[in-house]
């Protein structure tokens, strides 16, 4: 009779997990409306209060990591280059070639001036031909089409902001979706992919000098990216044991999804020389939207990757989530940041109590993620919706960004 009743509460909790609504945004107000040159400069910080930020770029790039206790906007010493994280879609409609594109805008033209011809990100991978950023802060929506794809995409990223709430506004998360339209009338397969190197232990302030005398970050080697699945994600989970565990960099990230089919990925790529592991990847995912495991090997490139695939039929859209997390615990002081010979006095970072790892936060909070939308919505629209002057609006609430620090 005991194991009958614990049979059927294992399945009673099952069946609770297996029908969990799939959370995806909800309509997000906008106060400002960008496109053209204002895209350039345009970097929206995501991440709790006190935890850290990437940010979101006026095209779709993510830029200015900062999530290793180290400031770093406008520099990117982390990941740039054909190094630097992105996303990608592919696109498949009956009876053509699939086509695939970065999920980034077009390059803006002081981006062509540079010694080696390259000084934006991914500079080689096709990008959509339009692009256009609506704003209400911490909500930030890139717009990308093209003339010559069956789809429009919407890319939404935010992070939970309520007042009064410092541990609901001080998670360590990008909450990254992918809105996808078919413009066509025609059903389409569809795949989204996110991509991210394991740099923990690279936080750009240590460094060794290559052949070409271009700085390249040093600090970690052998970092460790492993699959991993749960009740509410499943993802990449990244992290280091050759980092000191009371170095500034030391600690764990996250990529996941909340998609529960059609989910594939890689936890390498083959060895980076002259950028093989992006060509890798792209030769990969191109092929049919899905990714193939790599051989385990010492040599691999640490660059991982989660794509989730769906049919979307006639002028229909989907929606393809995405979570980055993260963990770094020990803040250090100015002295020893700017020093690395100073004494190191780990101040620690009040989030990294609340989490014991970036999977952890991501359990966390991919649950609670409903609540946690409308709270913020309510309260943007609270500041949205009033009769004071839009410019007075905007002074205020996107200046709220400095939390992030």
């Amino acid at each position: 009779m005991m194991k009958t009743c614990h049979l059927i509460s294992f399945l009673i909790v099952c069946s609770i997990l297996s029908t969990r609504a799939q959370w995806s945004p909800a309509e997000w107000p906008t106060l400002k409306h960008y496109d053209g040159d204002h895209l350039y400069n345009i970097s929206l910080p995501i991440g709790g209060i006190g935890t850290g930020v990437v940010g979101l770029g006026g095209r779709g790039e993510l830029r200015d990591w900062e999530i290793q206790n180290k400031p770093d906007v406008g520099y990117s010493t982390v990941t740039k280059g054909n190094d630097a994280p992105f996303f990608a879609v592919w696109v498949k409609s009956a009876g053509k070639p699939a086509v695939t594109r970065g999920l980034i805008g077009p390059i803006h033209p002081a981006e062509y001036l540079h010694y080696e011809g390259r000084p934006v990100n991914h500079h080689g991978v096709p990008r959509f031909e339009n692009a256009s950023f609506d704003a209400a802060y911490p909500f930030g929506i890139v717009n990308l089409s093209d003339r010559n794809l069956p789809i429009k995409v919407r890319i939404k990223a935010f992070n939970p902001l309520i007042p009064g709430d410092a541990d609901a506004s001080g998670i360590p998360v990008a909450v990254l979706s992918c809105e996808v339209e078919n413009v066509s009338d025609n059903a389409l397969e569809v795949a989204v992919c996110g991509n991210m190197r394991n740099f923990v232990g690279q936080d750009g302030s240590r460094f060794r000098i290559d052949w070409k005398g271009d700085y390249i970050p040093t600090g970690a080697d052998k970092n460790t990216n492993v699959y991993r699945e749960s009740a509410d994600i499943r993802g990449i989970y990244m992290y280091s044991d050759n980092v000191k565990k009371d170095d500034a960099a030391w600690g764990t990230i996250a990529l996941t999804t909340n998609a529960r089919e059609g989910v594939s990925y890689r936890t390498s790529s083959t060895p980076n020389a002259w950028s093989n592991a992006l060509l890798d990847f792209w030769d990969d995912f191109s092929a049919d939207g899905a990714l193939t495991e790599k051989t385990v090997s010492a040599d691999n490139d640490l660059m991982a990757s989660l794509a989730v695939k769906q049919t979307i039929g006639a002028r229909a859209k989907k929606t393809f989530t995405f979570f980055i997390t993260w963990h770094f615990p020990n803040r250090l002081g100015w002295v020893a940041w700017e020093n690395p010979n100073h004494d190191k006095t780990v101040f620690g970072n009040y989030y990294a109590r609340q989490y014991k790892d970036a999977w952890d936060a991501a359990e966390k909070t991919v649950p609670r993620l409903p609540a946690l939308e409308k709270k913020t919505i309510d309260f943007v629209n609270a500041v949205v919706k009033s009769d004071i002057p839009d410019e007075v609006k905007e002074a205020a609430l996107f200046n709220l960004n400095v939390l992030r620090s």
